[in-house]
């Protein structure tokens, strides 16, 4: 019978480097010391035998697990899970292993439950992506001394955060309906307590009060479903509204159909605008004029940041993405053609 080829351990990347097996540890374990021509020669032995080294040990000898903890809410989403697969990519390349706990932001025992199966694993960092400044502080203050970055969560200087800049956001997708020679635009939010949901309001009011216009917020929940129960009671004509602006474009989605249920043409009767540019955006009918955000982006910074602050650097929160504005024919100037 025909052996099984064993598999190259440290000792056998040791031999061809001309290396002891201590220093293949170093080099391993990133330790400072070594010399860049010893350590390109022991990162090309482990190459030419297909060496990988054991996490359990590595984690054993640094007393570091290289294990990232992710705490998530609202997976349904668009944006978090762009912001997921991004984070898994970055964590790879950086030699992490990401693992994710999901919570119900709405529940204490669910988050406290998240961090604790987190903690168990021995993680060395945690990213939290939640909308709830409630969630964020209570899943801060349990983590303890493991280091975390939040995300879209920039209030507080003194906090590791990565974000989108959505007060901004708010205001230019306003101000191009404005700029379209609209003048009664009704904002439709997702949840106050969200954080996001609230900049992207602020931004949308500073930017109708700026032009001198009135303001108008009727409250979402982020689903289509929300979108298409506000769509099909909303009054267009009380305040002659030529415009909707929302929070995100699940919401779009679901006015939409309300519209078309109704007889309400886009964007004849009325402009519709969205926040994501969600992958089928482009494919509504008409296509939705929205703002991007870079989720990938932000996955790929949050993680960078928490790979340099448990090196301990010092770092402090990042300057804020700004979203791009994605014009489409689901808005145009009142009783004109359609935006091209």
């Amino acid at each position: 019978m025909a052996t099984q080829e064993r598999a190259p351990n440290i000792y056998d990347v040791a031999r061809l480097a001309q290396v002891s097996h201590q220093t293949v540890s170093r080099v391993i374990n990133s330790h400072a010391g070594t010399r860049a021509e010893t350590r390109a020669r022991v990162l090309q032995a482990m190459e030419e035998l297909g060496y990988r080294p054991n996490r359990m040990a590595r984690a054993l000898a640094s007393s570091r697990s290289r294990i990232i903890g992710i705490l998530v809410s609202d997976v349904d989403l668009y944006g978090p899970v762009g912001m997921m697969q991004a984070m898994e990519s970055a964590g790879r390349e950086m030699d992490y292993f990401i693992v994710t706990s999901t919570i119900d932001p709405e529940s204490k025992d669910s988050v406290l439950e998240g961090v604790h199966q987190l903690a168990g694993l021995g993680v060395d960092g945690a990213v939290i992506i939640t909308p709830r400044t409630e969630t964020v502080t209570l899943a801060r203050k349990a983590l303890g001394k493991i280091p975390s970055v939040t995300v879209d969560s920039m209030y507080r200087v003194d906090e590791l955060s990565v974000s989108i800049d959505n007060f901004q956001g708010g205001q230019i997708a306003t101000e191009f309906l404005i700029g379209l020679a609209h003048r009664s635009i009704l904002h439709v939010s997702g949840p106050s307590s969200a954080f996001e949901s609230a900049a992207r309001a602020s931004g949308y009011v500073a930017s109708m009060r700026t032009a001198g216009l009135v303001p108008r917020i009727v409250e979402g929940n982020w689903s289509s479903e929300s979108g298409y129960e506000i769509g099909i009671t909303l009054d267009l004509d009380a305040h002659a509204t030529t415009a909707v602006l929302a929070s995100n474009d699940d919401l779009c989605v679901g006015l939409r159909h309300a519209f078309w249920d109704r007889g309400i043409e886009v964007p004849a009767d009325v402009s519709l605008m969205g926040f994501d540019d969600i992958p089928y955006a482009a494919f509504m009918n008409p296509p939705l004029t929205t703002m991007r955000q870079d989720f990938p982006e932000l996955g790929r910074r949050a993680i960078e940041l928490l790979a340099l602050t448990m090196e301990g650097e010092r770092v402090g929160p990042l300057k804020a993405l700004v979203p791009s504005l994605i014009a489409r024919s689901s808005t145009a100037s009142p009783a004109t053609k359609p935006f091209s």
